[in-house]
């Protein structure tokens, strides 16, 4: 915006209307005023204020049931039967989308979700450029230079791709984050993750890349491409190989396996993951794969920036097939009617879960 008045005017109205609201709510909000002006706002506002109920459309037995929706197969099964209800009303809430927040080594911060090409800033030691929403580092200084870190962050709803100093590309999920010095020097690369994230790493024998996950887990790759889920609400922390060699503690991972550590427990490998499952997100897809209920939820309630609640305990349900993430919240609800759970949408982003 360049009407100063207008500036003063929309900063106010972020205090006073939007301060409770999700960064995601807010930066969704504030595109609206800027393309169409102060009553586009205000229907955005009106319409995710409104509840929203869903509810299951339809009764099956004891045998599994396939949904085919919008051209993505969903099926699942449970131990329980169901009520037949129907879905009442559409939901507006959009699907997650590119989008993070880069914090340099100052303590500023950037917004990169509506950014244009070109350069950003300069940290010392290399060229921070955004390139076809991809975050860049151009290495330009030398070895000698002091060492300062920059964190990117995915909040609920957005995902992004860095491609850092030495060449590795990471691709950050949703509510995840990466931290990384601007030019890597010295005996080994190190970063910290925090979250989901997806690795290509350049091959430098002399210099091993070295990833810090949560403060609890420590792998070393030389050049290989990866995957590590360390969300704080998933049962374990889990990193799959699919190419090269990684070793996690201290075991060490072919391709196709997957060290699982839980809290307190030692590493734990299974052999023949599903990669197609793990590497879902990365690939635009929800792979609901044998999925309960409540790992369904907590995929959505990242990439929807939702609030999950259970009203009267979880729902024994196992889901599978594949979904586009690119299908808004009311798309994704309707596959989920012919399951045996109710839902409600309630102001503030809340989605309940009824028995």
């Amino acid at each position: 915006m360049e009407d100063p008045a207008a500036e003063v005017w929309l900063q106010g109205f972020i205090d006073d209307r939007m301060a409770d609201r999700s960064y995601v709510q807010q930066q969704d909000l504030l595109l609206a005023f800027k393309e169409k002006g102060y009553q586009s706002l205000m229907q955005r506002m009106d319409e995710e204020e409104k509840p929203v109920v869903v509810r299951r459309l339809w009764k099956w037995g004891w045998a599994a049931a396939i949904v085919f929706l919008l051209g993505a197969s969903f099926y699942f099964w449970s131990e329980n039967k169901p009520q037949s209800t129907v879905a009442s009303k559409e939901n507006k809430i959009e699907p997650g989308k590119k989008g993070a927040i880069l914090t340099l080594a100052n303590g500023e911060e950037v917004v990169l979700d509506t950014l244009g090409n070109g350069l950003i800033t300069t940290q010392n030691g290399a060229k921070v450029l955004l390139q076809n929403g991809q975050l860049a580092y151009d290495p330009t200084g030398n070895g000698n230079m002091e060492i300062v870190y920059n964190t990117i962050k995915t909040p609920n709803g957005r995902e992004f791709q860095v491609r850092l100093p030495d060449g590795t590309i990471v691709w950050l999920n949703a509510a995840s984050s990466l931290r990384y010095p601007t030019l890597f020097t010295g005996k080994e690369r190190k970063v910290e993750i925090t979250g989901e994230a997806y690795f290509e790493v350049a091959t430098d024998a002399d210099m091993p890349f070295r990833v810090n996950v949560n403060n609890k887990v420590n792998i070393e790759v030389l050049g290989t491409h990866f995957n590590v889920n360390a969300y704080d609400n998933e049962h374990s922390l889990n990193t799959t190989l699919l190419e090269g060699a990684v070793r996690v503690q201290s075991v060490v991972l072919k391709p196709g396996q997957q060290a699982q550590v839980a809290e307190g427990e030692t590493v734990k490998v299974v052999n023949n993951v599903n990669l197609e499952t793990v590497m879902a997100w990365k690939n635009g897809l929800f792979n609901f794969e044998n999925k309960s209920l409540e790992e369904v939820m907590r995929q959505l309630e990242r990439w929807y920036d939702l609030e999950v609640v259970y009203e009267k305990g979880i729902p024994d349900i196992k889901f599978g097939g594949e979904m586009s993430r690119d299908m808004d919240l009311a798309g994704l609800l309707k596959s989920l009617e012919a399951s045996k759970v109710h839902f409600r949408l309630e102001e503030g982003r809340k989605l309940i879960v009824l028995p």
